[in-house]
């Protein structure tokens, strides 16, 4: 079994066709950090000076922000109870700088997978970044510099294909190399229209996760 931890709540067919052309029939459960609470208890989480700022989607189709520091344990205890029914890898749906998350079964982070390709496939580490909202902007700033990157930073939030035009329009005259989608929220066609935008190359990190996730889940998976 696939387990994915959503960092909002369930349900969320949109991950599962995302990750389903990758997973070769393989189970894929998906479980919310904030599965069970109420919109109000939700709210009580937010907070306008927290660091990091994360978007999550909620079950009736609402969005809210929530910070890291609020999340990890959350995401965190989804985790480890996806392994024990029987979960063989586990994958944060979220692209945000999480921490090593302790678990019995490995755990894949988009936020240090995509870093890691976008290294492989550039040369200057000139380098733009969509994040979902605009208060991630510094935040995903000073994460992607920390990885060695001059990072140009715009934000579009899922949904919003005027939004990821005009982030787009924003990076077509910047000087990078490469433009990263930096939200498990955009899929492919928010992919192509920044890049027909920008004029730049996208990589998206909905896409690479789940390529990734389908690899590895397959290795793991015993033999028939």
């Amino acid at each position: 079994m696939l387990g994915i931890v959503t960092i909002g709540q369930t349900p969320r067919p949109d991950i599962d066709r995302a990750c389903r052309p990758y997973a070769g029939g393989t189970a894929i459960r998906i479980v919310g950090a904030l599965d069970g609470l109420t919109r109000e208890e939700v709210r009580l989480l937010e907070n306008p000076d927290g660091l990091y700022p994360l978007l999550v989607r909620l079950a009736d189709g609402a969005t809210a922000e929530v910070p890291l520091q609020e999340l990890v344990p959350r995401v965190a205890a989804c985790a480890e109870g996806l392994a024990a029914a029987g979960a063989r890898l586990v994958v944060i749906w979220c692209a945000g700088d999480f921490p090593d998350i302790a678990c019995a079964v490995p755990v894949l982070r988009p936020g240090r997978l995509v870093p890691a390709c976008a290294v492989e496939v550039m040369q200057t580490r000139n380098i733009g970044v969509v994040t979902p909202v605009p208060g991630q902007v510094e935040a995903a700033r000073a994460k992607w510099q920390g990885d060695g990157f001059a990072a140009t930073v715009t934000w579009a939030a899922p949904g919003d294909a005027d939004g990821v035009a005009r982030a787009g329009r924003e990076l077509a005259d910047a000087a990078i190399e490469l433009v990263v989608l930096d939200c498990m929220g955009h899929g492919e066609d928010a992919r192509r229209d920044l890049a027909r935008a920008s004029g730049h190359p996208v990589i998206s990190a909905q896409s690479i996760t789940a390529r990734v996730a389908g690899a590895l889940i397959a290795h793991r998976m015993p033999a028939a």
